[in-house]
């Protein structure tokens, strides 16, 4: 499991906001006393007076030892979805006697508050575990401190707004081997750039074969009792590109019918996204992540995979949209280069298609589409009886295939009951 280990501090202070949580019979006996005082004047109602002074002592005295109270909150600004999330609450007390708390966590943490009893200068840290299910961006709202009465009748509390948002990460798909084999598999056309060899990574060991002796790797041929050579990686002009679909396509009538379907497909079209960027982030390539979305189209380029996972953790995709995956192709067409490997990841496509994807791969070395209409199968889930068939839509691309095939673009529909590596592995074992 990858882990962002980036922290934030929210300061007491900022939004903090003390109130009084009063019983009722309070108000009763306060409202009884003030209309008392205006038809009787005797000693029982001056007994009643003071003893109404000194509950108002006691409660300003309360709210005092609440604001002597200084409270901090520290968590983690990003976290995997289902991964645990620790909300951590300091406390520390400027009083000089003790202080019994009840701390309230924010209702997203879903936890019960927790009894503590504060020493005088003493620092006391109260930690609510729980997990995000999905992925987006987490209000974590506000916390509670309450500080009760001995008489029962009210209670202080401290409320603070957490200004800090949880950034909640897709979780990924590992599928490494399997794109390693089509990488390979698939042919790039000559460049008239030359490629150079970037000797801070070394990629692999191998045998010797009349390489130049400065390449031999002398401690693993002295343990290997033959001569190794060093492969480093490449550092060229090779780029890959992922281009990602969100959106529902417009070719789509029934679009309501769509929306738990499309909804699939866009949580684990992102996961399987989160895993490549990955992939090629840890092999030191190049990467630019396009993003159609509701909002438009995002252009991302970094060499640090956490920058995309920021994007894919709040991207969302639209039933009814204006972008089309033929404009998406039509964004990228220009800026590729003869050396580079473009990665479409889509529901699915139509004719319309065909010609920019034709057009696209007369720019650069490889083209393949990864079509999910229905995303894909988990690795951990087994086999299921599906009754799902491919959309009638996705049926008029066959007619295509095979003239995409001559034209070096693979294409690979996933079936419901497909696993993501399963879908890889049938392009790996198709032949050009």
């Amino acid at each position: 499991m990858i882990s962002f280990n980036n922290f934030f501090l929210q300061g007491a202070g900022l939004t903090k906001r003390y109130w009084v949580k009063l019983n009722p019979i309070v108000y009763i006996v306060f409202g009884g006393l003030l209309f008392a005082n205006f038809l009787i004047y005797n000693k029982y109602i001056w007994l009643l007076d003071i003893a109404a002074a000194g509950f108002v002592w006691h409660y300003l005295n309360l709210l005092n030892t609440a604001k002597r109270v200084a409270v901090n909150v520290k968590a983690r600004a990003r976290v995997f979805a289902n991964e645990p999330f620790e909300l951590s609450i300091e406390l520390i007390s400027k009083n000089r006697s003790s202080v019994t708390i009840e701390v309230i966590p924010p209702v997203i943490i879903k936890k019960e508050p927790v009894f503590i009893t504060l020493q005088p200068d003493k620092r006391e840290v109260v930690t609510f575990t729980t997990a995000f299910g999905t992925r987006g961006i987490k209000k974590l709202g506000a916390y509670s401190v309450r500080i009760k009465s001995f008489t029962e009748l009210f209670s202080i509390y401290i409320t603070e707004e957490i200004n800090s948002d949880v950034r909640v990460l897709p979780n990924l798909e590992e599928a490494d081997a399997s794109v390693e084999r089509i990488l390979e598999m698939l042919p790039v056309l000559k460049s008239k750039y030359k490629l150079a060899e970037d000797i801070s990574y070394i990629k692999n060991i191998r045998e010797y074969q009349n390489e130049p002796m400065n390449r031999i790797h002398w401690k693993q041929s002295a343990r290997m009792d033959k001569l190794m050579v060093k492969e480093y990686e490449y550092s060229g002009t090779a780029k890959n590109y992922i281009v990602l679909d969100l959106n529902l396509p417009g070719g789509i009538y029934s679009k309501e019918a769509w929306r738990y379907i499309h909804k699939k497909y866009q949580e684990e079209s992102i996961k399987a996204v989160a895993g490549l960027v990955k992939h090629f982030s840890e092999r030191h390539e190049k990467t630019n992540l396009f993003i159609s979305h509701s909002k438009g189209i995002y252009d991302i380029t970094d060499s640090d995979y956490v920058f995309f996972f920021d994007y894919l953790s709040e991207v969302e995709g639209a039933i009814d949209n204006n972008n089309s995956t033929t404009e998406l192709l039509e964004h990228i067409i220009e800026g590729v280069q003869p050396t580079d490997t473009v990665l479409v990841i889509s529901m699915f496509l139509t004719k319309e298609e065909v010609e920019k994807l034709i057009r696209l791969r007369s720019r650069c070395g490889r083209v393949l589409v990864l079509l999910m209409p229905y995303g894909y199968r988990e690795a951990t889930t087994k086999k299921f009886k599906s009754y799902f068939d491919v959309p009638v839509e996705i049926r008029e691309l066959y007619k295509f295939a095979r003239t995409l095939e001559e034209e070096n673009i693979i294409i690979q529909i996933w079936h419901e009951n497909t696993s993501l590596v399963e879908g890889l592995l049938k392009i790996s074992g198709s032949e050009m």
